[in-house]
Parts: C-alpha cells; sequence; structure tokens
C-alpha cells in the first residue's frame, strides 16, 4: 500500500551502501536516483559542474518512493573524490586500499567509508568541513587528529568488552554534540512532585494493526482498490547556507499484488524504477537498468506489496507494543516489528487515530547504527473511503539527506497494463 511504499527508501539506503560498480559512477550523477537514507558508496566518482547540478535532481538506483536522502550522501561522496583519485573498482577493496591516508579506519570495506562518515556527522551534529578541508587526505585540522583519537578509543571498547560489535558509538556521549554531554540533566521539580495517575495497559499488537486498518477505511473498502496512480511534487533539503535543489515531479503506478513503477522527470530525461513481480529494477535517464541486491531486493519486495497495511502481521516474524512515545506533539505507541535477516522496524501508531505517524528504519555500519525515518501526516479520504497520507517527511541525521513529499493527485482503480511494470531493457 501507498502508506508504506515510500519505505522503499530504506532498501536502496541499503543497496548504496553495498554497490560498488564503477560504470555506474561514471554516469551523470542524475542517474543515481536521489533519494534517502545516508549511505552512498558513490563518492569515489568524480564529477562535473553539470553532474554536481544534477546531482540534486534524481537518477534511478533510488526508488521515488521514498525520493530524498542519497543525493547528499552523492555529495560528500564527490568531495572525497575531489581530493583523491580512486581506483576504477571498489569491489573486495579496503578503504586504504581506494583513499589516500586511511589510518585508523584501515580494514573497513571502501564501500563502508562514506556511511562512516555520515554516522559521525549525525553524531557530533556537524558537516565534513569540521574535520576535513577540500583535501579530504590532509590534516590540516586538529579536529580530524582528535577524532582519531576517539576512533581508536571507541572502536577499543567495543573489541574488548563487547566481541567488536559497535555498542559504544560516537553518540553514545555526544547526542549531536561536538562536545561530549557528560553532566547529568536535572529534571524539573515540577515533574517530580505531579501527581502519578496509573497507566492503563497498553494494547496488544494486534489490537494496534487492526485499529491502523480501520482507520485507513477497513479491510474491505481497502481491498477494493486494485490499482493506483500518484502524482507528487518533492523537495529535497539542504544546508541553510545552501539553495534548495529544484522540485521534483513523479508519477507512481501500483497495482495489486505487488507491482509498482515509478517515472521521475530529471533534467536530461525520464527515470524508471520498480518492482515487476520478481526483481527490484531501475532505469536511468541514458537507458541503464540496475538491479538490486541483498536485502535491497527483500525490503523492495516487501515495500511494493499493494496491501502491505493489510500484511503487516506476516510480514513480521513477532511484533512487541513497546509503550508510548511523542511524534511531534501526539502520543504514539511504539511497535517494533522483527524481520528475519534484517533490522527490527519502528512503527508508531496515534494512540487516538490508530494511523501510522512514523517508520524508522536501521542500516548498520562499521562505527554504528544508521536510523532514517518516514514521517506519514496530512492524511485525507481519496474518494473512496480509503485514506492515505498527503504529506511525507523523510527523515535523516543531516538535512542534507532529508526531503518532504507532497501528493498531488491520487487516481484508483485505473488501467494499468501490465507490461508497464515489465523490468526496461538496458539501452
Amino acid at each position: 500500500m501507498f502508506i508504506v511504499n515510500w519505505e522503499l527508501l530504506s532498501a536502496y539506503l541499503f543497496e548504496l551502501t553495498t554497490r560498488t560498480k564503477m560504470e555506474d559512477l561514471q554516469k551523470p550523477i542524475s542517474s543515481l536516483r536521489c533519494t534517502m537514507y545516508l549511505f552512498s558508496n558513490y563518492g569515489v566518482a568524480l564529477i562535473n559542474s553539470k553532474e554536481r547540478n544534477n546531482l540534486f535532481m534524481s537518477g534511478t538506483l533510488v526508488s521515488r518512493r521514498a525520493l530524498g536522502a542519497a543525493f547528499s550522501l552523492m555529495l560528500a561522496a564527490a568531495l572525497f573524490a575531489r581530493g583523491q583519485q580512486a581506483p576504477l573498482s571498489l569491489e573486495g577493496k579496503t578503504a586504504e586500499q581506494v583513499y589516500n591516508n586511511i589510518q585508523v579506519l584501515q580494514g573497513i570495506p571502501a564501500d563502508q567509508l562514506n556511511p562512516t562518515m555520515r554516522v559521525f556527522e549525525g553524531s557530533l551534529g556537524v558537516g565534513c568541513f569540521f574535520c576535513h578541508v577540500s583535501d579530504f587526505s590532509k590534516d590540516d585540522k586538529e579536529t580530524k587528529v582528535s577524532a582519531r583519537k576517539m576512533i581508536t578509543m571507541v572502536s577499543a571498547i567495543n573489541k574488548s568488552s563487547f566481541g567488536g560489535l559497535p555498542i559504544v558509538t560516537c553518540n553514545s556521549c555526544h547526542h549531536g554534540s561536538s562536545i561530549p554531554i557528560a553532566l547529568l540533566t536535572l529534571p524539573e521539580q515540577a515533574d517530580m512532585l505531579a501527581e502519578r495517575e496509573p497507566q492503563p495497559a497498553l494494547p496488544t499488537a494486534d489490537q494496534i494493526l487492526a485499529k491502523y486498518v480501520e482507520a485507513l477505511g477497513g479491510e474491505q473498502a481497502i481491498r477494493k482498490v486494485t490499482s493506483r496512480l500518484i502524482t507528487v511534487t518533492q523537495q529535497n533539503l539542504s544546508l541553510p547556507t545552501v539553495p534548495l535543489p529544484a522540485l521534483l515531479h513523479v508519477e507512481q503506478y501500483e497495482k495489486a499484488p505487488n507491482l509498482t513503477v515509478t517515472v521521475t522527470q530529471v533534467p536530461d530525461g525520464i527515470a524508471e524504477d520498480g518492482f515487476d513481480g520478481n526483481t527490484v529494477w531501475s532505469q536511468d535517464a541514458h537507458g541503464h537498468v540496475t538491479e538490486a541486491a541483498g536485502v535491497a531486493q527483500t525490503r523492495g519486495k516487501r515495500a511494493a506489496d499493494f496491501y502491505e497495511c493489510l500484511n503487516l502481521k506476516q510480514e513480521y516474524t513477532r511484533l512487541v507494543v513497546q509503550g508510548k512515545q511523542k511524534v511531534g506533539e501526539r502520543e504514539a505507541y511504539l511497535v517494533l516489528g522483527y524481520l528475519p535477516d534484517d533490522f527490527a522496524e519502528r512503527l508508531f501508531f496515534d494512540t487516538q487515530s490508530g494511523l501510522l505517524l512514523r517508520k524508522i528504519t536501521t542500516v548498520r555500519t562499521t562505527v554504528g547504527d544508521l536510523p532514517t525515518g518516514t514521517e506519514y501526516d496530512d492524511y485525507r479520504d481519496v474518494g473512496d473511503g480509503v485514506k492515505l497520507p498527503f504529506l511525507i517527511r523523510i527523515l535523516a541525521v543531516s538535512p542534507t539527506i532529508s526531503a518532504t513529499i507532497h501528493v498531488q493527485k491520487v487516481q484508483e482503480n485505473v488501467v494499468i497494463d501490465n507490461a508497464k511494470f515489465a523490468k526496461a531493457e538496458s539501452k
């Protein structure tokens, strides 16, 4: 269902962390679909000014259902490339074999270097140039020297106490500040003296999911819809000092049980990506076709389920109601959804309306887990008793890998030939 399909972003973000083919990198950046959640290894591509402009527009590798974040990772990666000439392939290489002057991160896969930098960025609330100069291989800043010492310290703690797993991370102490936050925060006395009210028992996961389906319009109404065409605009975000990239115009075609294709207008043509019932694929504006792999393929297949909102109980191996948390000003039930061979997902359902407010997925990096969130807002009846969110926010560790998506039009039960979803052929 459309509400969850935006989460294909996380699948493609995972794909971005594992892809290593330089022939993709040598194409215009617009051919690498600028989407979410953070973890690109495309940093070894040298790009010209035209490609830098296209960087913010689109491409294919990432589905528009999650459009929003990866484009900024490409930018950060390009900064590495400008100062460090990279070989034609990252496959099987370590960071020090690809980049110059790698000292404490020696031995990690080369395609993990940029995601690792994103963890540092989010943990300290800083950007690349907090530690780096334009030539990323140079050690001109004391902050870079200090960072190496901290990486060594954290690595030693994890190796000695946690079997090498990234349990202790930069964020364990920094919490978004460049200076570690060591002092305990004093509670407000009013909160300490406030009268405690007995807390009602939490609903079960089954009750929360049932209320969610009813809030969307009910299973009967949802199943009456068998196809959908959604038109959206997406605004990728940027740092306050950088102009916003141009607005993206996108159409998404969906058909039960699990067919989907997205068509995005990019500066040099049309980019498409989708799921044909067997394969998550994408085609850039130059005709190059790419298939997702591994966890990206699995996540993409799940996200393509037209009735995913009805199948959540079957999708997860276990659902646990963790408690209540705030999403903005609204109170939500937090439900952990456990998946086979993947990270648990965090689902936040409005305690009043029952609607899904936020979903958080995770990708593991060398120095810690990197979360990506999608918020769903402004639910509207699209004319058949079924509600869909008309405002979607992609939340990431930096504004440069975040986005806001506005649904402009929804057409249901439209006639769509199955050939529309067929995997494209490379041109």
